[in-house]
């Protein structure tokens, strides 16, 4: 048994755990270590050889963020967008195992948990047939797949279904015929699972193709991340909501590189923050550039967990007071910090966002003196609100902030005031447990009482409609050109009708009410009177009061609201599979089909006699590779949905049919804003085929290529892959059959997502398209049998008769990738392990 193993009693069971405080009397200088470095560390010991373990704990002390250690998060989480084509991709691949001589089924090897959206009652019909596609197959892969659960729709919103249910903080197993305790920890497909930390349990964000990859390999290599500590002090004043402390904090932390860099929240200030209001802040650092925002478990987390969980939490409670990563049994100013800041929450004053764009955030005083225009009409004038909407999903899920503005709208009614009837005013409830407990409190009645319409979740997607304001209202803000106002909470503001409403704020759910009463925003909300003799002091809720609220919250109404979480309603329940062994598709079905990424094929020992794709420019975006917004007519992709008899207004976008590879290749380099070189002045998705001189669609282009075996490579300038780092630009890469891209410079993450999906990244050192004077109908020759990592390498380029050799810089940039690329992609090198047995 390894030497830093250690055991505790607790109710007269006997628990074995990976002992920090053992770790740190043989080397001190680690329990100065950050508690999210400590987490990593003991998991790190934990799962790695005694080999392995000198390197581990060296890593740790010297901190250097080059070294990279292991992540082994215990369970995966995602939501149906981003984890359907996962799903599919698993699905394809047992079903081509016979290529790997493999017999069993593979499933997950670690603990999923798949969580559909609310969508099932959109009336429409292009988001039922979308819908009936992607359930049919989730519930069959619910019945097909080891370690893979589904919490059907009807739950909520995604993160706070993980928050308030999912999440165990603890797992336990058996080794060695002994019992096993030890952290929780998260990989999660988008920043939403990252929210997780605000409970405790540190969460990571992964994009699909290592998403993929931690299925079959529970485990990823990441880099030692930087620990920023923040210490919380104080409390927030009467008026303020957490959603205010976003500009107080993102100033904070504005001018530091987050990248690779974990936030770490302390202090005494915590007591006064809710784990909902945590989950808010760790949001907020992930916005800035952070990997993640930590908090440590402490009496907020367990006082949450049996609430919410109606479970007796001590024995967290106790293993993590034994690992001395409890808060209160932690002095955070001994720790380690990369660099240390302070946050006074008594500072941060009330915010709003808007009118135009997330960006522009005020100070609520100083929303007069932005307003420009004070036109009058004959019913409403310049900077009137005419809409006011909350909206309880994502952050606005947060009780703290709903009861806040419930409490709020009590006060108002109990003071006789009422929303005029010019503002249509509505209030959305993301998930049935929301509905539940301000009715529970009897708080639902006051929103109602003062003019708010109670909408449902299927509201949440729609853009806000002329018909749903009045019309002698609407006459008069076109008649005279008026710059009316909205009030919005929980609403992106592009997503609010710009034609009619030009000014569009955004502020937390208290002050959507208290902006609504007074009903333009020409005025100082903290200075002058709402009503007659009546001001924001008067009606805003006090911290007390708003405690007091929330602990009438019971544990019952948790466990009433999840106790089917898993069966689902009747919709659910009638949705029929068959019990296959590999999934039936549908060769009708446009949102479902199956992937082809990763056919067993023969390692190449090179690329020879290549043709070219394209030439293309510098800042080549991974959005130009790999579209995600509305798919054009008269595209391949657009032929392709005609054929299977979709109308053009049924093409929907890109993004939503990522679960379907034929689809999304047709997509690949098709963008009207594509510039190749070897077209131009041409512009989009084109290219030339130089055999017939005739100029046609890239994926045309690539499926004449596929078909005579003929190695493809792309040539480009500069940043390669720029942009938000969608993986979708690199698995769309990968199906046209592109071997190899020869730029001045990638994007990192989009580099290293080629290396994943078995696509050859190389640099030019001294040359470039332009002084290589390239036209495209050139062969490239790139011999890969002696390839190794960082290496430099000659590709030859042959035009006619002559042949010229260039030198460039091979960007594998480890073993680890090289092997990779060897076995075409890192799903191919996983399955290999998983053939062999290693």
């Amino acid at each position: 048994m390894n030497k830093f193993v250690n055991s505790f009693t607790f109710n007269e069971n006997v628990f074995y755990y990976y002992d920090l405080k053992n770790i740190f009397d043989s080397h001190f200088e680690l329990k100065k270590l950050p508690v999210s470095l400590k987490l990593l560390l003991e998991a790190n010991i934990r799962n790695e050889n005694e080999e392995e373990v000198k390197y581990i704990i060296d890593a740790f002390i010297k901190r250097n963020n080059f070294r990279k250690i292991g992540f082994y998060p215990t369970r995966v989480v995602m939501d149906d967008y981003h984890g359907v084509p996962i799903l599919v991709d698993l699905s394809s691949l047992n079903e081509d195992l016979e290529n790997y001589k493999k017999e069993d089924f593979i499933s997950p090897k670690i603990q999923v948990d798949l969580i559909v959206k609310d969508s099932v009652d959109d009336k429409q019909e292009k988001s039922i047939q979308r819908n009936k596609q992607r359930h049919h197959f989730i519930k069959w892969c619910q019945n097909r797949f080891d370690n893979f659960t589904v919490i059907p729709p009807g739950f909520g919103v995604y993160h706070q279904v993980n928050l308030e249910y999912l999440s165990t903080i603890v797992n336990i197993k058996m080794q060695d015929e002994n019992v096993f305790i030890y952290p929780e920890t998260l990989a999660g497909t988008d920043s939403k699972s990252t929210m997780m930390n605000a409970l405790g349990v540190l969460s990571l964000k992964f994009n699909t193709l290592e998403t993929q990859a931690i299925l079959l390999k529970p485990y990823s290599k990441i880099h030692i991340p930087k620990v920023l500590g923040i210490e919380v002090v104080g409390s927030l004043a009467q008026g303020v909501s957490i959603l205010d402390t976003t500009l107080n904090l993102t100033n904070l932390i504005q001018n530091e590189d987050l990248t690779a860099s974990i936030i770490e929240f302390y202090g005494p200030g915590l007591k006064n923050i809710s784990v909902e209001d945590r989950a808010y802040l760790s949001e907020v650092v992930i916005r800035s550039g952070a990997i993640c925002g930590y908090f440590c478990i402490d009496d907020n987390s367990i006082d949450f967990i049996e609430k919410t969980r109606g479970v007796d939490a001590t024995l967290i409670k106790t293993y993590y007071q034994k690992q001395g990563i409890y808060n209160d049994s932690i002095q955070n100013w001994e720790l380690d910090y990369d660099k240390k800041f302070i946050f006074e929450l008594s500072k941060v004053k009330p915010l709003v966002v808007g009118p135009k764009n997330y960006e522009e955030r005020y100070i609520v005083e100083n929303v007069p003196s932005k307003l420009q225009s004070f036109k009058i009409g004959n019913f409403v004038k310049d900077n009137d609100i005419v809409l006011a909407n909350i909206i309880s999903c994502t952050f606005t899920s947060n009780p703290t902030l709903l009861i806040q503005a419930a409490l709020l709208a009590k006060k108002a009614c109990m003071l006789d005031l009422r929303i005029n009837k010019n503002i249509n005013s509505t209030l959305t409830l993301g998930s049935i447990i929301i509905k539940n407990y301000l009715e529970e409190l009897d708080l639902l009645k006051y929103f109602k009482q003062l003019g708010f319409k109670i909408l449902d979740v299927n509201y949440l997607n729609s853009s806000t409609k002329l018909e749903e304001i009045r019309q002698s209202v609407v006459l008069d803000i076109q008649k005279f050109n008026l710059n009316v106002s909205s009030v919005n909470s929980g609403k992106d503001l592009e997503l609010v009708s710009r034609d009619l409403v030009k000014s569009n704020w955004s502020m937390s759910p208290a002050l959507v009410v208290s902006y609504a009463l007074k009903g333009n925003m020409n005025f100082s909300i903290t200075k002058e009177p709402i009503s007659t003799d009546i001001f924001l002091s008067d009606l805003w809720p006090s911290i007390s009061e708003v405690n007091e609220e929330l602990g009438k919250i019971s544990s019952k109404m948790y466990a009433d609201v999840y106790k089917n979480i898993f069966i689902g309603d009747d919709y659910w329940q009638n949705i029929k599979c068959e019990d296959t062994d590999i999934y039936p598709w549908n060769e009708e079905s446009s949102y479902i089909q199956k992937s082809t990424y990763y056919n067993k094929v023969e390692n190449k020992n090179s690329i020879a006699n290549a043709r070219i794709v394209a030439l293309l420019f510098d800042d080549v975006s991974s959005e130009l590779i790999s579209p995600e917004g509305n798919i054009p007519p008269y595209s391949p992709a657009a032929f392709y949905l005609l054929d299977k008899g979709l109308r053009p207004d049924e093409f929907n976008t890109f993004s939503k049919r990522r679960s379907n590879t034929e689809l999304l290749q047709r997509g690949a380099f098709s963008d009207i804003e594509v510039k190749n070189k070897i077209v131009l002045p041409k512009e989009g998705g084109y290219t030339k085929d130089f055999d017939s001189y005739e100029v046609l669609p890239i994926y045309e282009y690539c499926q004449r290529m596929k078909k005579e075996n003929i190695d493809l490579v792309i040539f480009a300038g500069e940043n390669y892959g720029v942009g938000k780092g969608t993986d979708w630009a690199a698995k769309a890469t990968n199906l046209l059959g592109i071997n190899c891209i020869i730029a001045k410079s990638f994007d990192e993450n989009h580099r290293s997502d080629l290396v994943k999906m078995g696509i050859l990244p190389l640099c030019f050192i001294d040359d470039d398209i332009d002084s290589l004077k390239l036209k495209g109908n050139e062969t490239i020759t790139i011999d890969c049998e002696n390839l190794t990592s960082n290496s430099k390498i000659d590709i030859k380029i042959k035009r006619f008769d002559e042949v010229e050799s260039i030198e460039v810089q091979v960007k594998l940039l480890n073993d680890l990738e090289l092997e990779y690329f060897r076995n075409k992609g890192v799903i191919n090198y996983l399955l290999s392990e998983v053939v062999t047995g290693e």
